[in-house]
């Protein structure tokens, strides 16, 4: 991890956006605030979903059942 503080980053804008490619980088602020900077990929800029990344499972249940099952648990609380 990079820590730079506002100054330099504004200073060393590019080494900072370099490094941030490769690790991970946190800028203070004057403030007291701290940020982290994070590269957007392509495919996020794209529109893909983080989510489609996510792998499904297979269940022998149906939408009405799932409805239930939720009913009857949020009547118990």
């Amino acid at each position: 991890m990079q820590v730079f503080d506002y100054s330099d980053f504004t200073q060393n804008i590019t080494k900072v956006f370099n490094t941030a490619l490769v690790d991970e980088v946190i800028i203070n602020n004057n403030d007291g605030n701290s940020y982290k900077l994070l590269p957007i990929d392509n495919e996020n800029i794209k529109g893909k979903s983080p989510l489609e990344d996510i792998p499904s499972i297979k269940a022998d249940i149906t939408t009405q059942e799932i409805v239930e099952i939720l009913r009857e648990c949020r009547a118990g609380i």
